[in-house]
């Protein structure tokens, strides 16, 4: 099958859906799954129709949070593509993140400060400096053109998973809120 790029979430304003479907245009053989519905689901389905990508762009509607996991390992390469909106988008950590992680999958994503830290501790996903449709379409290329860097992001990746999962995280949030209770 051809490889996928799998967005996953809300289909909302800053994030980077409009310049994703534009990049489809550049990136033969490759398709495109948008799980999610959102304030921007009819926009996103006009300029696909627009652009006439039909057969590259799917759009896969609201996934029950229980199917989401199998979906994401169908995928080839998981995008986390945000504007500079704001420090609320500036200095956040998607949960997406961690499901391409878990699903080990390599994501593309923003040069922002939480994900450079994650890339720099876990090399599990190939950084934008720009969130334009070349910039999408040339990283995209570049990865799959690059089978042995995509092979060691998905073991960094398989590496990465039983440290970053919640169930570590859980431990973490119940010694911060034991603290904040002892106060």
């Amino acid at each position: 099958r051809p490889p996928v790029l799998l967005y996953q979430g809300v289909l909302n304003e800053g994030r980077g859906l409009e310049e994703a479907i534009e990049a489809m245009r550049q990136l033969d053989g490759v398709e495109l799954w948008l799980a999610g519905e959102g304030d921007l689901s009819g926009e996103l389905r006009r300029l696909v129709a627009r652009l006439k990508l039909e057969d590259k762009v799917k759009f896969l509607g609201y996934v029950m949070p229980e199917d989401l996991p199998a979906l994401t390992r169908r995928a080839t390469l998981g995008l986390n593509l945000l504007k500079n909106k704001g420090l609320n988008y500036f200095l956040s950590l998607g949960n997406k993140t961690f499901d391409y992680i878990q699903a080990e999958i390599p994501a593309l994503a923003m040069n922002f400060p939480e994900y450079r830290a994650l890339q720099q501790a876990y090399e599990v996903q190939v950084l934008l400096e720009e969130l334009t449709p070349e910039a999408i379409a040339d990283a995209t290329r570049n990865l799959l053109n690059d089978p042995e860097r995509y092979r060691r992001l998905v073991e960094n990746c398989r590496r990465a998973a039983p440290e970053l999962c919640w169930e570590n995280e859980r431990q973490r949030l119940l010694e911060i809120w034991g603290r904040v209770w002892k106060v």
